[in-house]
């Protein structure tokens, strides 16, 4: 069943822990997350701790959007890839000094410091390895938008909110002519963005005894 109109607004401060539910609930199931928090049970427990900090990262700096009736958020953050960065920042999709930064006034070492605090030691060290496979694969030849999550709470996925969040996020970036990047987590997630114009980009990336993420770039509008 899709629903055919989702009212998706941007998001401010006070949708923080909304959006920290709605992605914690969202992405549950979703393999990369599965292959961190390898415990259900724990996975169940820290799945709002991993995604917080993301949260406030972009909630400060960058650009999220949230649907109405809170069963849906999306995150992005702009990277310029010509800005000065601090190296060995280990964030999770935050581009490293290979390839430029966002424009976030990012705190590196505090903010590996929260997932370590957070998740434990052991819990983090598997989500670095992700960040560093990320920060290995991560476009650095042009400044674009960068699609970190988009989740959707489990009862109302495949109803059309992800799409209308998607169509949300792409319209500034469309009006700004500029590229956009995402790691899709699933084939299906990336069929999804196939459909809204993102191109397969490089091989997938293989987490060590674990899924496989899908690279994908949109070039600018018009282009």
């Amino acid at each position: 069943m899709t629903s055919p109109t989702q009212a998706i607004r941007p998001a401010h401060a006070g949708d923080a822990a909304a959006i920290t539910h709605i992605l914690a609930t969202g992405f549950r199931e979703d393999p990369p997350l599965a292959w961190i928090l390898t415990d259900r049970a724990d996975r169940e427990r820290l799945s709002p701790v991993f995604f917080q900090p993301f949260v406030d990262m972009v909630l400060t700096d960058g650009h999220g959007y949230i649907a109405e009736d809170l069963s849906g958020a999306a995150l992005w953050l702009d990277v310029d890839v010509h800005a000065e960065t601090t190296e060995d920042s280990g964030e999770l999709r935050e581009p490293t000094t290979e390839r430029g930064t966002s424009e976030a006034e990012v705190q590196p070492d505090e903010f590996r410091q929260r997932f370590i605090d957070g998740l434990g030691s052991e819990y983090a060290k598997r989500f670095f390895i992700l960040d560093e496979l990320f920060s290995g694969s991560h476009p650095g030849h042009e400044s674009h938008a960068y699609l970190l999550f988009i989740g959707v709470v489990p009862d109302r996925q495949c109803q059309g909110v992800g799409t209308a969040l998607l169509n949300a996020g792409l319209g500034p970036v469309d009006q700004a002519i500029r590229p956009a990047y995402v790691e899709a987590s699933t084939k299906r997630n990336a069929a999804l963005y196939a459909r809204h114009g993102f191109e397969s980009m490089g091989e997938p990336i293989a987490l060590p005894d674990g899924p496989s993420l899908y690279p994908m770039w949109r070039p600018p509008a018009g282009s």
